[in-house]
């Protein structure tokens, strides 16, 4: 039984869904992954996966969508795959249509998130939920791993019920936390210079959209009250992120007085390592659908600050295992930091309980059963 896993990076590709392709290979099936070329992709080739170089732009450019979708069509065509399953918007809608156009007999999508929000104008709001029906109208399955996102979708009728299942997200517990990985943990921060503490860190793009900028006015914020504190931020734009965020933290780290205080390590393959050495963690985010990164986080042991939005409102209870503030707003993410941080029992109690939140709930080998399950189902093995 063949089945194609497709996104738009390699990044989503390696990071978000390998997991999946491990499990689907263990339970028998011949998996691919395609999309744009990059390092993921290079590293699933050599692990025995078969893939596929169709670049995939995540811009409005008509004419590149136009020539990704008849090299998918034909890779489809070629390759008689019994399930294409599709991730991220673009590729998500390309995937599907040239899925159907090539005949695939099963076609599967899943939202990471709905790239309509409660912040879009309504006028967008509209045109964006009638692209996600028509993409789940050539679907037979769609997932979703937001409770919300779940929501949203039996209300705007965005796809039958029956074809809507609800599989949540998330990471092994068993790879982190400061004991299996304090020696590496150790190491880094002597690499990374970080001699004070507490430390503060951020994962993810370095983008507007991810809420970096808000990151580091609220670090200089939490700087003026613990001179002492260091603040990490894991991650780079992508190469079609083009927003200026970077050029403008480096003014902001240099305005707030930041320098040697914050480290911006760029894109690293050590995460579980890294956040071994924070104290806190935050997720600034204006979008979400179900993070990841804030999951990696409580699993850590970190208590965390996130933005009330969909997906981290359904990991983090405010109050138990974090506390929620309102997006785009600095003020906010700083006091939530500083309360955090003077409380040490507060912080530790929240630690705790997020590591057993994400244990109850968000193992990825829960969501990764369910997955094959129903495409066991789908296809009718057994």
């Amino acid at each position: 039984m063949k089945i194609l896993q497709l996104c738009a990076v390699d990044f989503t590709a390696y990071h978000l869904l390998r997991p999946l392709g491990l499990s689907l290979r263990d339970a028998g099936y011949e998996v691919s992954f395609c999309c744009s070329q990059g390092e993921g992709l290079d590293r699933l080739e050599q692990e025995g996966f078969d893939v596929y170089r169709i670049p995939i732009s995540r811009s409005y450019n008509i004419f590149s969508h136009a020539v990704s979708f008849v090299r998918l069509f034909r890779l489809m065509r070629r390759e008689h795959f019994d399930i294409v399953h599709t991730h991220t918007p673009v590729a998500g809608l390309l995937g599907r249509v040239a899925a159907k156009a090539a005949r695939v007999p099963r076609i599967v999508y899943t939202a990471h998130g709905f790239y309509f929000h409660e912040d879009m104008p309504g006028p967008l709001r509209g045109v964006m939920r009638s692209i996600e029906r028509f993409g789940s109208s050539l679907s037979n399955l769609v997932f979703v791993q937001s409770g919300e996102d779940l929501e949203e979708a039996v209300e705007s009728r965005i796809a039958a019920e029956e074809k809507l299942v609800h599989i949540g997200n998330g990471v092994d517990p068993s790879i982190f936390g400061r004991e299996v990985n304090a020696k590496a943990a150790a190491a880094l921060r002597e690499e990374l210079g970080i001699d004070g503490g507490p430390v503060i860190g951020f994962t993810g793009r370095i983008v507007r959209e991810k809420g970096a900028v808000e990151f580091v006015k609220a670090a200089g914020i939490v700087s003026r009250e613990f001179p002492g504190a260091r603040f990490v931020m894991v991650g780079a734009p992508l190469e079609s992120d083009r927003d200026g965020c970077q050029a403008e933290i480096e003014t902001l780290v240099r305005g707030e007085g930041l320098s040697g205080r914050l480290v911006m390590t760029g894109y690293r393959k050590d995460v579980p390592s890294i956040l071994s050495l924070l104290d806190l963690f935050v997720m600034s985010s204006y979008r979400e659908g179900m993070p990841r990164s804030l999951i990696e986080a409580m699993a850590t042991g970190l208590p965390v600050v996130a933005t009330d939005i969909r997906g981290c409102r359904e990991e983090v209870v405010d109050g138990e295992t974090g506390l929620l503030v309102p997006p785009r707003d600095h003020y906010a993410l700083g006091d939530a930091i500083l309360k955090i941080l003077s409380d040490d029992d507060m912080a530790a109690r929240m630690g705790m309980a997020g590591r057993q939140r994400v244990i109850d709930f968000f193992d990825e080998r829960v969501v990764t059963r369910l997955q094959v399950d129903r495409l066991d189902a789908l296809t009718g093995r057994k």
